[in-house]
């Protein structure tokens, strides 16, 4: 049933008057712009074009083709019914009567794709009609990719699950690989395993680390477990038949990520945690974890020094880290990616490279910061922690994080 939230109505004038924009104009056709699909409450689209105009101090105000305004039943604000394409227009025209600037899903040169959802022509549509379209990227920052209070606390709570996973996945493997785990106080403690089955293969602790996760009470969980060469592939997957024992004497990956069931405010978790499966891993493995670190580390003391920081500046101070250390070609991604009610959220990136995020990172807003080098056909390493802006600067999940790799004992 569509209808906007009455939070996101009040915090979007709020930032509407804070930014000097008149109003935001959603637009969507057939689900083309998720966010106003999700927004509106109509993820799934409709088969005509339809317009929500939100004004500060004003109701919202809807135009539907005549044949979908079945499908805004319980709709509670204002909805002007159309036909043709003539009478869209001049209804259009009538709502946006007098506005200097709107605020449409676009982003000039495609710069941050994941909001440049508006069509060209629709923006043309617009603008012929009196008003100039503005990017809603920073509107976005101050709504739709805010935690909340609550989303907040059921973050911390997924990630305290992860990390205790991410550290009983790692000694299932060492026991797989006929080995016993060092003992790491940093980070947090395993879940007791002692009743588990000894996992073989990758595929096999990527299936038991999906069941925990759900048993601990996460949902939309998924994991990516690799060793060996395979730590150097991303977004490896291991598969069911032929995915690599869990031996002695390889680099140890895993990603692990969910947000808590039953929530629909709940923010997700994301992490990724590297070991060694044996007591002494070779210089260049120890040499591409601490440069990993390194650039994590840069990243976020950015952010913490500089309240005006963006995700491309994040980026960059993660991206010199590591070419600093020689990895310029063993990087293949940007930093981070903004996390919110969505796995990838609506919120700013961590990127200079694959677009140019200039998003500030405001108070309210999270994402993972993630860098990675891969060495393919030897190994990868990625360390990922996730960041919360709080006022007074970053707030950093979970609560221990990694700073040394994981590796056993020699014994």
């Amino acid at each position: 049933m569509p209808d906007l939230d009455a939070i996101f109505l009040e915090t979007a004038s709020s930032e509407l008057q804070r930014q000097q924009i008149d109003a935001w104009l959603l637009y969507d056709f057939r689900a083309l712009n998720p966010l106003a699909a999700h927004l509106v409450g109509l993820p799934e689209g409709q088969k005509r074009r339809y317009f929500v105009l939100i004004e500060p101090g004003r109701t919202p105000h809807a135009l539907v083709q005549k044949i979908e305004v079945s499908g805004w039943d319980g709709w509670s604000h204002r909805l002007t019914r159309y036909v043709g394409w003539g009478e869209m227009e001049t209804a259009l025209r009538e709502m946006l009567r007098g506005m200097g600037t709107v605020a449409m899903e676009v982003s000039p040169r495609d710069s941050i794709p994941y909001v440049d959802h508006v069509p060209a022509g629709v923006v043309e549509l617009v603008e012929s009609l009196g008003p100039r379209v503005v990017s809603s990227v920073d509107l976005i920052s101050g709504t739709a990719a805010q935690w909340g209070a609550h989303g907040h606390a059921l973050h911390h709570a997924a990630a305290e699950i992860l990390a205790r996973t991410a550290r009983t996945a790692f000694e299932l493997a060492v026991r797989a690989a006929g080995l016993t785990p060092e003992a790491d106080p940093g980070t947090a403690a395993a879940f007791d395993t002692s009743g588990e089955p000894t996992p073989v293969t990758e595929h096999d602790l990527a299936e038991w680390i999906r069941a925990r996760l759900r048993a601990e009470g996460l949902t939309e969980t998924d994991t990516i477990v690799a060793v060996g060469p395979n730590a150097a592939k991303p977004h490896y997957e291991p598969p069911a038949e032929g995915s690599s024992a869990l031996a002695a004497d390889q680099v140890f990956m895993v990603d692990l990520w969910g947000r808590v069931a039953g929530e629909p405010e709940a923010v997700f978790a994301d992490q990724t945690w590297m070991g060694f499966l044996g007591p002494e891993p070779p210089a260049d493995v120890v040499a591409g974890w601490d440069a990993v670190v390194a650039a994590r580390d840069a990243a976020v003391e950015v952010i913490r020094k500089d309240p005006g920081a963006t995700g491309a500046d994040a980026d960059r101070a993660a991206r010199e880290a590591l070419i600093a250390r020689g990895y310029e070609d063993a990087i293949f991604h940007r930093t981070g990616h903004g996390i919110d009610r969505e796995i990838h959220g609506v919120g700013p990136t961590l990127d200079s490279i694959e677009m140019r995020d200039d998003r500030r990172l405001v108070a309210g807003v999270g994402f993972s910061v993630e860098p990675g080098v891969y060495l393919e056909g030897r190994f990868g390493h990625r360390t990922e922690i996730d960041v919360y802006m709080r006022e007074d600067g970053p707030e950093v999940t979970p609560s221990r994080i990694q700073y040394h790799l994981w590796r056993t004992t020699g014994a």
